[in-house]
């Protein structure tokens, strides 16, 4: 265990200052929901499909929901089958922030040997951006998928953030069927290009008197801040140092400054000279 004083020496102290930095600029990117429906019985044979999407980097936000019973040909008295399928998705890109909530759902009906109910949900989100400089950030992911009943089908949840450089992930969450995974997580990253890959997928094809559900969801919260606000509340003062330093003694890999896996004097150097330079 290393022990220092916990003092900077030379380096200026400052305080309040705020993280507004532009770090974040998006490069390209897609953000799609979408569903299919196929419910066929007798007297019954209705197919609608939908998407929705944007190339920009405007807020998004779209429910899109299909569903069998709703169309002119069902005959709620007669039909033996039925379809429903969903995609649905909130994001928002800033200078500093991504966000996004996006979920699909599935079900399909067969109450006889001739009915097939077949439903999709999707939702995407692809992003590469570039971060402008070295920054301190804060992650959290949620993902759930679950499925039911024993027709074909099935569904995931897939969010991915990683340097385009390195390929070192900054979020990684990959679940199918009956999983879930929870992240959180915060640390420094480089300067340079990343992607932000992440799909939700929920299939259910009934038949033969078989019926089933299907949904997947996730959650992500990926923020930038001054990479000398060690505590990541929006401002730099003393405390961060303080926390660092603490940190750093004790050898934690919180206070691995340059993501090389190792704590060492590189990581008190970066951090001091970026907490001396202000935000």
């Amino acid at each position: 265990m290393r022990h220092i004083p916990l003092w900077a020496g030379a380096i200026p102290l400052f305080a309040a200052a705020s993280a507004h930095a532009q770090f974040i600029t998006p490069v390209e990117g897609t953000r799609s929901v979408s569903a299919n429906i196929s419910a066929t019985d007798n007297g019954t044979n209705i197919v609608d499909s939908d998407t929705r999407r944007t190339d920009g980097f405007e807020d998004f936000s779209e429910c899109l929901e299909l569903k069998a019973s709703t169309s002119p040909q069902y005959d709620d008295t007669h039909s033996h089958v039925d379809a429903n399928g969903s995609g649905t998705e909130t994001s928002k890109i800033t200078g500093s922030r991504i966000t996004a909530s996006v979920s699909a759902t599935a079900e399909g009906v067969s109450q006889t040997s001739s009915a097939r109910g077949y439903a999709t949900g999707n939702a995407d989100f692809y992003l590469t951006f570039q971060v402008n400089r070295f920054a301190r950030y804060t992650v959290a992911g949620d993902a759930n998928a679950a499925s039911v009943g024993n027709s074909y089908g099935g569904s995931a949840a897939l969010v991915h953030i990683a340097s385009l450089t390195t390929g070192v992930p900054v979020l990684s969450i990959d679940i199918g069927n009956t999983d879930s995974d929870s992240v959180r997580r915060r640390g420094w990253v480089n300067a340079g290009p990343y992607t932000l890959q992440g799909d939700v997928s929920a299939l259910v094809d009934a038949k033969n008197n078989l019926s089933g559900t299907a949904s997947a969801s996730w959650t992500m919260d990926f923020q930038l801040f001054c990479p000398s606000d060690y505590d990541v509340n929006g401002t730099v003062n003393t405390a961060d140092r303080d926390a660092f330093l603490s940190a750093w003694n004790a050898g934690s890999l919180d206070a691995d400054a340059d993501g090389n896996g190792t704590v060492n004097a590189t990581d008190r150097t970066t951090f001091l000279l970026a907490y001396g330079a202000g935000c």
